[in-house]
């Protein structure tokens, strides 16, 4: 069986290299803010999509009517909210 080297490899690297590796990361960098300048003029944002439940959950009908009854209170929290707005607004 052969022996592995104790010694530590050396990190040094040749300049070519270095000077690729930062001209790389540069090019990502510009052509990443071009892409995000691109979606801010088009005006769409991109929306995550809810995975869901799956079917194969414990207790997913339970888990439903949590996720429900937390959906409803949220929404009633809103109404109560803009009712209060308009009020003070009315005052």
């Amino acid at each position: 069986m052969v022996m592995k080297s104790k010694k530590i490899k050396s990190k040094r690297v040749s300049l070519k290299k270095k000077y690729k590796v930062i001209r790389k990361v540069k090019e990502h960098n510009r052509k990443k803010g071009k892409e995000a300048k691109k979606l801010r003029l088009s005006g769409k944002n991109k929306v995550e999509k809810d995975p869901g439940i799956p079917n194969n959950w414990p207790f997913k009908e339970h888990e439903l009517k949590a996720l429900e009854a937390r959906r409803t209170k949220a929404i009633e929290e809103l109404e109560q909210k803009k009712a209060e707005r308009k009020e003070r607004l009315n005052e």
